[in-house]
């Protein structure tokens, strides 16, 4: 279980620029799906998942798995919507392996169920611990602007809010919450 941590770095070329050129299309989507939760109050179901790696090139002694999306700030664990006929599992598995090109490997356990009413969202998300992956860590630089591992003890600064508490969870320094 290594892992090259990446970002984007500054480069001129045309397929540096589309990042830049898709961020704000990425936000006015972001938002449009906001204003579609408002209205039409559709039940929906997430999941994030919260991976590690204990290896030396992961930083050791435990490391998770953060990314930084295009249209939203701060660091955040990978995931989204679990589709029509997929399981939570296999919705977890997929979104890690679409946003950061990682494999979950063996059985993800489940930690947690959360509810989010956010942005006029009725969002519940099942949150899921896996430590089996394989394959080389990327950003898409579409939606997905960087990935890396970082020590749970020396999180980014804009590490997200909800993001933080589910680490602390995880780390038994705080109890299990209902909301996101």
């Amino acid at each position: 279980m290594t892992a090259t941590p990446t970002s984007t770095p500054h480069d001129p070329s045309p397929k540096a620029l589309r990042p830049a050129l898709t961020t704000p299309l990425m936000r006015l989507a972001w938002h449009g799906r906001n204003m579609w939760h408002w209205v039409a109050r559709p039940l929906t179901m997430g999941v994030r998942g919260i991976i590690l790696d204990d290896s030396e090139a992961g930083g050791g002694a435990g490391s998770v798995l953060l990314i930084r999306h295009s249209y939203v700030g701060g660091w955040h664990f990978p995931g989204g919507g679990v589709g029509k006929g997929e399981s939570l599992v296999e919705a977890m598995k997929r979104e890690v392996r679409e946003e950061v090109g990682l494999t979950v490997e063996s059985g993800p356990q489940p930690f947690g169920v959360y509810a989010r009413f956010r942005h006029g969202a009725s969002d519940h998300v099942a949150v899921f611990v896996a430590q089996g992956w394989s394959g080389t860590l990327r950003a898409d630089g579409v939606e997905i602007l960087e990935a890396r591992f970082f020590p749970l003890d020396r999180l980014p600064e804009d590490t997200s809010p909800a993001t933080r508490r589910r680490i602390a969870e995880f780390q038994g320094r705080e109890p299990l919450a209902e909301r996101w």
